[in-house]
């Protein structure tokens, strides 16, 4: 069993994020001591690092807790889980298009400024010379 505290930086999460979770019934009840305080198991401590992925993954909190009540319920809803997660993967497929796309660019542009930092007007250049030199490929 671990403290709140213990759950809190097993999980790098801070104690304030592990009880809005449990407020928010995105886990399953956390036992309690005699003296009230929380005892987390580590199959709680597996749920929250479940709940860390699908936040990384940019899914709301309303779908997460949709997902967790799915799931509390048991086998009937395996199919409706399973829409769920098909659908979130394409989600995330996209947002890995998004990112290498914002990644190409990125480096595009480092490369451009690493070439112009060596010629010796690169500090007379205006932002629209900058902007067509940069679009039409080192060109003016």
């Amino acid at each position: 069993m671990y403290s709140a505290k213990e759950a809190a930086e097993i999980t790098g999460l801070s104690t304030a994020t592990l009880r809005y979770y449990e407020r928010e019934k995105l886990l399953p009840q956390i036992a309690r001591s005699s003296s009230k305080y929380r005892q987390y198991t580590d199959e709680d401590i597996e749920w929250i690092k479940m709940i860390q992925c699908m936040r990384m993954a940019n899914i709301p909190i309303r779908s997460i807790k949709h997902y967790v009540s799915l799931l509390i319920q048991g086998g009937t809803t395996l199919e409706q889980r399973y829409t769920m997660v098909k659908e979130h993967m394409e989600y995330i497929k996209g947002q890995i298009a998004n990112l290498q796309s914002a990644l190409s660019l990125t480096q595009s542009k480092l490369t451009f400024y690493e070439n112009l930092l060596k010629e010796p007007i690169h500090q007379n250049i205006t932002y629209v010379e900058e902007w067509k030199k940069f679009n039409h490929g080192g060109r003016l």
